[in-house]
């Protein structure tokens, strides 16, 4: 029962609350809270406002390639669409998925970024 109480001591000490489980197991359960709900909800609307721009943008500089053809426009397009909002798309997809830890996320993520900037670099340095 000591290794308990000082798990418990342990993880009171840094905000967090213990609840057992069978015998001396306990599952620590976390909540925080930084700024209340209506940071949060500031926070998820400036997300939402952010997907839905960098959605337009790319939307826009599709219709520009699908109305000259023009092949540098198409690779913009391209890096764009991997620059802005695959990665917003990539990390609300994987943050809700089980089997995808933190690190293959940002990997995915970082992956997707840096193939969008080596496009626009292209097309700029063309």
């Amino acid at each position: 029962m000591i290794g308990m109480r000082a798990a418990t001591t342990a993880l009171a000490a840094v905000g967090q609350r213990s609840v057992p489980l069978v015998g001396r197991a306990s599952i620590p359960a976390q909540v925080d809270v930084v700024g209340g709900g209506g940071l949060a909800a500031i926070t998820i609307a400036a997300f939402l406002l952010s997907v839905l721009l960098a959605v337009f943008v790319t939307y826009r500089f599709a219709r520009g390639y699908l109305r000259t053809r023009r092949r540098p426009l198409l690779f913009l397009t391209l890096g764009l669409l991997l620059l802005a909002p695959l990665p917003m798309f990539l990390r609300l997809a994987f943050g809700n998925v089980a089997w995808v830890t933190a690190t293959e996320r940002t990997v995915v993520v970082t992956a997707s970024k840096l193939c969008g900037l080596l496009l626009v670099l292209g097309v700029v340095h063309r």
